[in-house]
């Protein structure tokens, strides 16, 4: 007879708890920009977002996108070193074999040439570079990206090359500064260089054309989505979803360079059912 008033009364418990509470999106996905310049009358900064997406029902887990930025101050990077403390994985890009170790601090000569193109522009900026201060060694940073070997294979079966993809960016650049959108353009450079605090003057004229890339992205994309972009994105969120079936991954956060947030936003929302119920900006460059 207890037992029998036991269930009865676990049953009404249940039926008169109150639903979890419906979330509503934070951002308009489709016209959220993953990155701004910000300036008030005391500071300016460029910025990166964390947006953080959960399930619409309000239930619980979620995952986070943070958006990089791959030279940075380097208070940035030690910033994102502590807030990894708190996820239970944090997913992270670079294209290299699986199991293999992160480069850092390599000389110039051994990096590749996008690196060295990176470690180039940190010297110019007084910027650290990503791969000398974010700590990959953290237990639980995991790598979600392709292998060179994938993103070859993908590239050859999309007829793909970089020469390319080069030349689709520079040709979208090319638009922008005949249209006067990009603040490099219409001697903003050559003021840049002569003015008294070239450094200064070369991050804020950077700042606002790299936040203003969506139109870039979208021409590189085109309408079957490229190796760069899309590929690389499902090979993440295949990642993301080997760690969610481990039912002790609730906080998961995804650390990928701000351009490939938009169209992996929008597959967390129509792949996962999760929705943007949050977004917190991050310095990554402090300009004044």
């Amino acid at each position: 007879m207890n037992m029998k008033f036991l269930l009865i009364g676990l049953l009404l418990t249940a039926a008169l708890s109150p639903p979890a509470q419906a979330l509503k999106p934070a951002i308009d996905q489709q016209n959220f920009t993953f990155g701004r310049y910000h300036k008030t009358t005391t500071e300016e900064s460029m910025q990166m977002p964390i947006v953080r997406y959960a399930p619409a029902d309000g239930s619980t887990g979620y995952v986070d996108l943070i958006g990089a930025v791959h030279v940075g101050d380097a208070a940035y990077y030690l910033d994102l070193n502590e807030r990894f403390k708190s996820y239970d994985s944090v997913l992270f890009e670079m294209v290299m074999p699986e199991n293999a170790q992160v480069p850092s601090n390599q000389p110039i000569g051994q990096s590749s040439p996008v690196s060295m193109l990176q470690n180039g522009l940190k010297n110019i900026l007084g910027l650290a570079f990503q791969l000398d201060v974010i700590d990959y060694q953290a237990n639980n940073l995991v790598h979600a990206d392709m292998t060179p070997q994938e993103m070859r294979k993908s590239m050859d079966r999309k007829g793909e090359s970089w020469t390319q993809m080069i030349f689709k960016l520079m040709r979208e650049g090319m638009i922008q500064q005949a249209s006067g959108a990009s603040h490099m353009s219409n001697g903003g450079l050559m003021l840049a260089l002569f003015s008294g605090d070239t450094q200064t003057e070369l991050k804020r004229l950077m700042a606002m054309d790299m936040v203003n890339m969506d139109d870039a992205m979208d021409a590189l994309e085109g309408q079957e989505g490229s190796t760069l972009i899309a590929e690389r994105n499902k090979k993440a969120l295949h990642v993301l979803k080997r760690e969610l079936a481990n039912p002790k991954n609730q906080k998961v956060a995804i650390f990928y360079g701000a351009a490939h947030l938009k169209d992996m936003g929008q597959r967390l929302i129509d792949q996962f059912g999760l929705i943007p119920v949050s977004v917190e900006w991050v310095d990554a460059w402090k300009i004044k």
